[in-house]
């Protein structure tokens, strides 16, 4: 299934994967670029002020160079809109910026990572099905940390276990070009904004025949001006029986983002095929204790037009922050 994932309704074109390298040890680069046109449009909200549309773009490229023996220097580079909305919005605010920028060294099966990467934490996040099942989600995802990872598989590869530990981000490479999202700070605080690598994730995952699953933990010391450590924990399992997918994740949090409250996520996904058609849906929960709980619901039908065409329709609704919002998200996919 086409990943659509969006946070909110969305019209995108996507530009599919570019490898330069023509084929294995011909070139040491290779890259790879999705371009997205995304329209959100909230149509009906009890509060007005969430009542608009918003039309921006997506560009991200994943870079690689080789130098043999199993070493590479790696990036992922992003352009998108780097403040949210306040009102309608039309291709306004884009930044470009690093999100990834590592050294990565391959001995036999096992692979260590140095610079700036994301630790993994959940899959949810990435891989909840439709237009916005991903929304909650990204509220936990760990992204733009500078430190070292090691990711090696146990039980004949099936499984593999991934370790990292880090800090966040504060040099020139946290802020963006065009549009300045501003350089971090250590004042700024947030969960592992801290002079050492004094953070750590653990995830491990695999298949089990036609199920996956992942289980993660994650300490992220407090930074300046923050109550307490952020401790996290998360598991989650897919399934797949007669073309149907099922997901379910459950993340919580002691100490939230460095405050005093706790947090704790659901998300629950299915994707079925309905002859060309792909329907799916998510119900996803968020519960910050301190604050109204908020909850969404996703519907979205998929289809592939012609070869290298997917449309999508989606719905979503979101409580959240108790607001009542409805939007309305048409989405197309080009690859070629």
């Amino acid at each position: 299934m086409t990943k659509l994932a969006m946070t909110a309704g969305a019209l995108a074109i996507a530009l599919p994967t570019y490898t330069l390298a023509q084929d294995a040890g011909s070139s040491p680069f290779s890259a790879e670029f999705v371009i997205e046109l995304q329209n959100d449009y909230n149509f009906d909200s009890s509060n007005p002020d969430n009542e608009f549309n918003d039309t921006f773009a997506t560009i991200e490229g994943a870079l690689s160079y080789s130098f043999g023996q199993g070493s590479s220097i790696n990036a992922t580079l992003l352009i998108e809109p780097v403040e949210d909305p306040t009102g309608d919005r039309f291709l306004e605010d884009h930044g470009l910026y690093a999100e990834e920028l590592f050294f990565a060294q391959e001995f036999g099966s096992v692979e260590i990572i140095l610079g700036k990467f994301n630790p993994a934490f959940g899959v949810a996040w990435d891989v909840a099905p439709g237009i916005y099942g991903v929304d909650f989600a990204e509220d936990y995802e760990i992204t733009e940390r500078i430190g070292v990872g090691v990711n090696f598989p146990v039980f004949n590869d099936d499984h593999q276990i991934s370790v990292a530990v880090f800090q966040a981000d504060r040099t020139i490479l946290s802020d963006s070009l065009f549009t300045e999202r501003g350089q971090l700070s250590l004042p700024a605080g947030g969960p592992s904004n801290t002079n050492g690598l004094e953070s750590i994730s653990i995830a491990i995952s695999g298949e089990l025949g036609a199920t996956s699953y992942n289980v993660g933990f994650q300490h992220q010391e407090a930074g300046q001006g923050d109550t307490a450590d952020q401790l996290g924990y998360v598991a989650g399992v897919t399934h797949t029986f007669n073309g149907i997918e099922l997901l379910g994740e459950l993340a919580f949090f002691d100490d939230f983002d460095g405050t005093t409250s706790s947090a704790f996520f659901t998300t629950l996904g299915v994707a079925v095929p309905v002859g060309p058609v792909t329907l799916s849906g998510v119900y996803a929960h968020r519960d910050v204790s301190g604050a109204p709980s908020d909850d969404l619901i996703t519907v979205s039908a998929e289809m592939e037009l012609f070869d290298g065409l997917t449309g999508a329709l989606g719905y979503r609704y979101g409580d959240e922050g108790g607001d009542d919002t409805h939007t309305f998200g048409t989405l197309l996919v080009y690859e070629f």
